[in-house]
């Protein structure tokens, strides 16, 4: 079984970012699941869905398994607010979030910050205009039509999950309340729309996975540092 060596939680003002993927067989351990992902596993008929599916929760266990001194699969997890998973016990300024997309799986761990983070796989011959109408702002969709970028609208939608993530919000009532700005440079920027908070006390890194996949994280903490980490 893979092992995790103890891991510190991160100092205020710095965020753990696991990155695995989900193509690996050594994740398969259903003797870490609880009873009720056990049941979902069992429910999934796709075989590709109910690998993922196990590989994801097994490698949430592991990797929570190390901050919080707790056997991963004696973690339990609790629906906080608008049903973001917090864990039932463990140190009280714990803050993750998960992400998964194709092979590609994100873990953002942080302590007391609140937290987002989102990865997605790059589809081509997708129609991103009409998507962007539906679920963007006039000016963003104004972007993606003038645009013969594919990633653009990725790296807009990864950066917009990831703000309404780290707010607790559920998805498609929250990607309307904030917008991305494109700069001369290529940048995207994003801010809050209703102002209900300052974007100056939120951090923002954003990359590209590979070149099939963009992601995004946001957390509320101004100039954080961000430390990738991985299980190998």
């Amino acid at each position: 079984m893979i092992r995790i060596s103890e891991q510190a939680l991160p100092a205020n003002g710095t965020v753990h970012i696991w990155s695995l993927s989900l193509d690996d067989p050594a994740l398969d351990l259903p003797e870490l699941l609880s009873d009720d992902e056990i049941t979902r596993f069992a429910g999934l008929s796709h075989h590709k869905a109910r690998s993922r599916f196990l590989r994801t929760r097994s490698a949430l266990r592991l990797i929570l398994e190390s901050y919080v001194r707790c056997p991963a699969n004696e973690l339990t997890f609790i629906p906080g607010e608008n049903g973001k998973p917090e864990l039932a016990t463990g140190p009280p300024k714990l803050r993750f979030n998960l992400s998964h997309s194709g092979h590609c799986f994100l873990l953002s761990v942080a302590a007391e910050s609140d937290i987002g983070i989102d990865i997605e796989q790059i589809q081509a011959n997708r129609d991103y205009a009409a998507l962007a109408r539906r679920f963007f702002t006039e000016e963003e969709s104004s972007l993606i039509d003038s645009s013969d970028n594919d990633s653009l609208f990725y790296r807009m939608w990864v950066l917009k999950e990831a703000a309404v993530k780290a707010r607790g919000m559920k998805l498609l009532a929250g990607l309307d309340r904030f917008e991305c700005l494109l700069s001369e440079k290529g940048d995207l920027k994003i801010r809050d729309k209703l102002g209900c908070a300052n974007d100056s006390d939120w951090s923002v890194r954003q990359w590209q996975a590979d070149e099939k996949f963009v992601a995004a994280v946001m957390v509320k903490c101004p100039e954080a540092q961000f430390i990738d980490k991985s299980l190998r």
